[in-house]
């Protein structure tokens, strides 16, 4: 999956799981995140890409699109 570009949304290129630091698409990044009880980043974006969340567990999540939800439908 060399065209992460046009899908991914993290910017976190650091990271080992970031789809630009292999070939295995989305899979490393949501099996660490589902591991770790959390949301993959670009789901926050997806409602609004303004800001940073305090963490990416499934609560804050929740908190997230109750606050911003309204941006990202659509």
């Amino acid at each position: 999956m060399s065209n992460w570009e046009s899908y991914c949304t993290c910017t976190d290129l650091a990271c080992p799981c970031h789809p630009s630091r292999h070939q295995l698409g989305c899979t490393p990044c949501v099996r660490k995140n589902l591991k770790q009880g959390e949301i993959p980043s670009c789901f926050f974006k997806k409602v609004d890409d303004t800001g940073k969340p305090e963490a990416y567990f499934f609560e804050n999540f929740a908190d997230w699109v109750k606050e911003h939800g309204e941006k990202g439908r659509g």
